[in-house]
């Protein structure tokens, strides 16, 4: 058994000896020096030409084989966090355990070199008591005997350990261990050159991708700015919204839609490969409560849709909406200038609006004001509205439940009464319109129809003609809304002939009074019907339509006379005899006809 040996690497070279023979001539030892010198400057440049921590390795370990001529060579880089050694890079080895090895700092030939850092070899390592054996296993495996380790180093700190060995037993000259000292001094400069090349091609890289995120940016930037331009050119020349979403849609591809702050529809466009536009509105709808700047909804089949609020100050104006396939990072930005170009739009159709609102209000309060009044010039000042006075007009009354006039209310009449080119005024408590048309049941209807979110009751009479006593139409629409309302069919519309004389007798009292009314009267029949299952409320009021005449109540009700003189009987013991004629008679009609307007 023989030691361990601790050499100076850094000696000068001496006289080399074999492996096992005797001191050679002077003129061998100059030669074999000379080859393995221009062999350490080969394997120095090969190692400055690796650009990667792997080259640099395979290179040393495959150099230290050839310039020592041994079996195998391998590194065992340091691991800061652990405070050990773990094999690298092998080159020879043939067992597979081999390249899992791992020293603590110490332990084993390797571990020696790490914590002296200098050079140890052995020449028989399973034989060498020197060292704490702690991988003898995988040694055996791989058969190695002769070993010898240099330390790679940085600025005077361990990075790791060059080692070649050979499989039999042999000596390593001082020669054998400068040449590989020397090989790892090379090692740690390529080492270093080649990581600040890799910080270099790292710089470079984030340097490109940079400057690439830059020109995406600034492609981005040009092509909403050439939105941009377009759609000013579009504002100027007085293009309406609608033609704005256009020209979105041409530039982006989609669908998009520009919708007011009630979410109404203002102007939409499809592209050929967009998506439908409900997916808009409904993006729209689930938004728009709680929106104060731009959001992306993800959709189905990898849709996009993008929304943003159309704002100028403190107003709100509405929302822009856009759906495409697949992320667009620069839609957001884009559709932030076209609802800078709607809001100017929306901004001047508002002060239009409002300026021709109050002509149009101006105008009706004049009308229905006390007095007399000059048609001609009325005619001519609504004529420049797009109203015409002398055609069929329809007076209608919204009112709202809570008698007071919501702005909402007021803006959606105007705007109703501008399509429909008609007049529009509001008071405290009601909105009167007076519009173009000849049914005023179904105008009613139709506009309490459009009027349906906000909860409004419009009732309506009419046609009048030429403005006459259209401040009596007005009253008597008044009258149908309070009678609906009293009713209880807030939110509906009707007009005043289709509610009789009831819109005159109960338009001015409340639902309560009303349902205590009919109950007061008709209660009693109502009750008794529904606690036996008889038809005695369909008789009382067939009897009535028949004019009290027993046979025509039972030719309308399919049954035999008889059982119509029955149920007379029956109503005779629940209201009492007087009930057929006089003013019991006559609350008893008014209460089913109150019944049947409140369950219609």
């Amino acid at each position: 058994m023989e030691p361990s040996v601790w050499i100076n690497a850094h000696l000068p070279m001496r006289r080399l000896r074999g492996p096992t023979g005797p001191a050679s001539s002077a003129d061998e030892v100059a030669v074999t020096l000379a080859r393995r010198l221009r062999d350490l400057f080969e394997a120095a440049g090969e190692l400055t030409a690796a650009h990667d921590e792997d080259a640099v390795l395979h290179t040393a370990i495959r150099k230290a084989r050839q310039l020592l001529g041994t079996d195998l060579a391998y590194v065992m880089l340091l691991d800061r966090e652990r405070g050990d050694t773990y094999m690298r890079a092998t080159e020879g080895a043939t067992s597979p355990r081999f390249d899992t090895i791992r020293l603590g700092m110490g332990l084993g030939l390797g571990g020696q070199v790490a914590e002296a850092m200098a050079p140890r070899w052995t020449r028989n390592y399973l034989e060498d008591e020197q060292y704490t054996h702690v991988i003898d296993p995988i040694i055996v495996e791989e058969g190695l005997a002769a070993i010898l380790g240099v330390p790679v180093k940085k600025h005077g700190t361990l990075t790791g350990i060059l080692f070649t060995s050979d499989r039999s037993a042999r000596d390593f000259s001082q020669d054998d261990i400068t040449v590989l000292a020397l090989l790892a001094d090379h090692t740690s400069i390529a080492l270093d050159a080649a990581e600040r090349a890799g910080r270099t091609e790292a710089d470079l890289a984030e340097t490109r991708d940079a400057l690439s995120a830059e020109r995406a940016v600034s492609v981005q930037l040009e092509a909403a700015m050439d939105l941009h331009e377009n759609l000013t050119r579009l504002v100027v020349a007085g293009a309406p919204v609608p033609a704005i979403v256009e020209k979105l849609v041409e530039l982006s591809g989609g669908s998009a839609a520009v919708f007011d702050d009630a979410l109404a529809e203002i102007g939409s466009a499809q592209g050929t490969a967009g998506p439908p536009l409900r997916e808009l509105r409904r993006a729209v709808e689930e938004v728009a409560e709680h929106l104060a700047s731009t959001v992306t909804l993800s959709g189905t089949d990898d849709l996009s849709v993008v929304v943003t609020p159309v704002v100028t100050g403190s107003d709100h104006l509405g929302y822009v909406a856009h759906a495409g396939s697949g992320p667009r990072p620069d839609i957001g930005h884009v559709l932030e200038r076209v609802g800078a170009v709607i809001a100017l739009i929306l901004l001047g159709r508002r002060a239009r609006d409002e300026a021709d609102n109050r002509v149009r209000g101006e105008l009706l309060a004049e009308i229905l004001s006390r007095g007399t009044h000059d048609l001609e010039t009325i005619g001519r000042r609504a004529a420049l509205l797009g109203v015409d006075v002398t055609s069929d007009l329809v007076a209608l009354v919204a009112a709202p439940a809570d008698g007071t006039v919501a702005r909402v209310l007021q803006t959606e009449c105007s705007a109703l009464a501008r399509h429909d080119g008609g007049l529009v005024t509001a008071y405290g408590d009601r909105v009167v319109l007076l519009v173009p048309g000849t049914d005023a049941g179904e105008a009613a209807r139709a506009v309490a129809n459009r009027l349906s979110l906000l909860g409004a009751t419009v009732g309506a009479s009419g046609p009048l003609r030429a403005l006459a006593g259209v401040d009596e139409h007005v009253e008597r629409a008044r009258r149908a809304a309070r009678l609906l309302i009293a009713l209880g069919r807030v939110g509906e519309g009707a007009a005043t002939e289709e509610l009789g004389m009831y819109g005159l007798l109960f338009s001015e009292v409340d639902r309560a009074y009303v349902e205590s009314f009919v109950e007061r009267t008709v209660g009693p029949v109502r009750d008794y019907d529904r606690a036996r299952g008889t038809a005695l409320l369909d008789t009382l009021r067939t009897w009535f339509e028949a004019e009290g005449s027993a046979s025509g109540a039972a030719d309308r009700l399919f049954v035999h006379v008889n059982t119509v003189y029955q149920r007379l009987e029956r109503l005779d013991r629940l209201l009492g005899r007087d009930w057929r004629s006089g003013d019991r008679a006559l609350e008893l009609r008014l209460a089913l006809r109150l019944w049947d307007l409140m369950v219609t």
